[in-house]
């Protein structure tokens, strides 16, 4: 992998919730069709709210780095009701455009999943990806996760309604 000496990833921090809350604006801009939320009704509307995320129990956010600057990321969470205690939930995936092709992408939904495997009793981790996210898609394809549904028209970005592909990966038995 080209410049790997240069690239680190690793679960942030709340000392990353600045950089972090500067990337999700970007990333909800920057790709409208691909998340569920938007920049006036995020849950994330300050660093601080960044933090209270990152220091929620059973959830976590990867960030992935060239040098100093944050570049990709990819949320975690496990679910907190009982009955669905076996699934934990990858969200937020996103590299900002000067890093793609780097592979860092990989690397954090990588570090999403090693996270998800180790909350004992999880058994499987599910994500869900935009019908226009192709490049998306392969990737979690190459991870391992199978597609199991099609949840049509699920958002709606400029009066386009656009379909999310349900996936799952199983990490133990």
């Amino acid at each position: 992998m080209r410049d790997e000496i240069h690239t680190q990833v690793r679960p942030l921090t709340p000392l990353d919730a600045e950089a972090y809350f500067a990337m999700r604006r970007e990333m909800l801009l920057d790709s409208p069709w691909a998340f569920g939320s938007s920049p006036e009704d995020d849950r994330a509307q300050s660093p601080a709210d960044v933090v209270e995320v990152l220091r929620g129990p059973e959830h976590a956010i990867v960030g992935g780095f060239t040098g100093d600057a944050l570049v990709a990321s990819a949320g975690v969470y496990r679910e907190r009701k009982l009955k669905a205690r076996h699934l934990a939930t990858i969200w937020g995936v996103y590299t900002r455009p000067n890093a793609r092709g780097q592979g860092l992408g990989e690397r954090v939904v990588r570090g999403a999943i090693d996270i998800a495997r180790s909350w004992a009793g999880v058994r499987a981790v599910q994500l869900s990806v935009s019908e226009r996210g192709g490049a998306a898609r392969r990737l979690y394809e190459r991870l391992g996760f199978v597609a199991w549904g099609l949840e049509p028209g699920c958002t709606c970005v400029d009066g386009a309604y656009i379909g999310e592909v349900h996936m799952q990966l199983r990490v133990s038995e």
